[in-house]
């Protein structure tokens, strides 16, 4: 990523996000700790479930939510929603693009996932995590500096109760996986590296879920649902990075003069959720004027304070130039239809009105379009 004074085209180069000015806060990692050749025994993973059952009044998001209750829809969701639909209509591929770029943001000790689907992002990344180390993860030092296994937090976040136990049980798959030495495989079917956990990891991992609505204003309120004594997370500004991929998209628009603008309430709370240090990483296909845009990267401009240009994509990947009229045709088609079905409401959704939305909450913001969809990172949150 590059500076907000900088603006490089960077077609050539993969989409990463995550410069020194996203993290420069981010404390150095100490060196690692000698391994001994006897793994110690694992923790027992724990699964903790927080229900949030308020609603926002003014606008309805659950026709988005309930297309996951189908029973075809999680089990068809990784082959057809992100691997056709992701390539073919929205032109940016999970593969490619998507997968590396939620990898490169995701910090395994302290990550919360907003709006699941099936766990497949965060699963990849976890079992990347879990597979560095050829035999396990060295021991940690607490702050009286005695040697303790090493944590990993994941809270995954959503409104519908199927897409939590989907994401719950694939995180659970991949840390099963590496307790007892892996296959090189992960929840999605792939390792992080190619590398296998070995003779099994040592990590702590605690899986805590939360069904709420994202829009939910309450959630951010001190004695709120999610912060406060007794609350689902206990404290603010706790996670080292928040995901919300394929997440915005789907959030309806509410009736003018707010629009687009209300679906700006998940940044205020990613930034409320993220420690000072922490940055937040995600994805949202844009509305129809964006289905004639070329597939090729494009990059935010510096025009606004805090924003910065990036690298682009691979070389090979996105430089079709702007789509055929088959594909405009076929993608028109689909998201009008998904947007009169419910499952979307981005018909009118603009790169502007998000990043506006990010810059509200965010020091440091970072965007790219790519097709059809909006690729964006932020970090520093703003305090009041």
């Amino acid at each position: 990523m590059a500076s907000p004074a900088e603006n490089t085209s960077g077609t050539d180069a993969a989409i990463t996000m995550a410069s020194p000015a996203l993290h420069a806060a981010s404390p150095t990692p100490a060196a690692p700790t000698p391994i001994t050749n006897k793994p110690l025994p694992p923790r027992p993973t724990t699964t903790t479930t927080t229900t949030a059952t308020t609603i926002p009044n003014d606008i309805n998001t659950k026709p988005g939510a309930s297309v996951y209750s189908k029973p075809l829809m999680l089990t068809t969701y990784d082959k057809y929603v992100l691997g056709f639909s992701m390539t073919y209509l929205w032109r940016c591929p999970s593969s490619t693009i998507l997968v590396p770029f939620f990898r490169e943001n995701f910090r395994a000790e302290k990550h919360l996932d907003i709006g699941v689907g099936t766990g497949f992002f965060v699963g990849d990344a976890l079992a990347e995590r879990l597979a560095k180390d050829e035999y396990f993860m060295p021991l940690e030092r607490d702050p009286d500096s005695k040697l303790v296994q090493p944590k990993i937090e994941i809270t995954l976040m959503d409104l519908n109760g199927m897409a939590l136990e989907k994401a719950k049980e694939r995180v659970l798959g991949v840390v099963n996986n590496a307790r007892v030495g892996g296959n090189g495989k992960s929840g999605n079917g792939t390792s992080g590296n190619g590398k296998s956990a070995g003779n099994g990891t040592n990590v702590a991992v605690n899986v805590t879920t939360i069904q709420a609505d994202v829009l939910d204003e309450s959630l951010t309120l001190p004695e709120g649902k999610l912060f406060g004594p007794g609350s689902a997370l206990g404290t603010s500004r706790q996670f080292k990075s928040v995901s919300m991929f394929n997440l915005l998209h789907c959030l309806p628009a509410a009736p003018e003069p707010q629009g687009q603008e209300i679906k700006n309430r998940a940044f205020k709370l990613a930034a409320e959720c993220l420690a000072d240090d922490g940055v937040l990483s995600g994805c949202t296909i844009l509305g129809r004027k964006y289905i004639s845009s070329s597939s090729r990267p494009g990059s935010s401009r510096p025009g606004s304070s805090g924003t910065g240009s990036g690298s682009g994509v691979k070389k090979g990947v996105g430089r079709t130039g702007r789509p055929s009229v088959l594909s405009r045709s076929m993608t028109w088609t689909v998201m009008k239809w998904y947007n009169a079905m419910g499952v979307f409401g981005n018909w009118t959704d603009e790169r502007e009105g998000f990043e506006k939305g990010l810059r509200e909450n965010f020091e440091v913001v970072e965007t790219h379009v790519v097709g059809c969809m909006l690729i964006f990172c932020a970090a520093r949150p703003k305090r009041e």
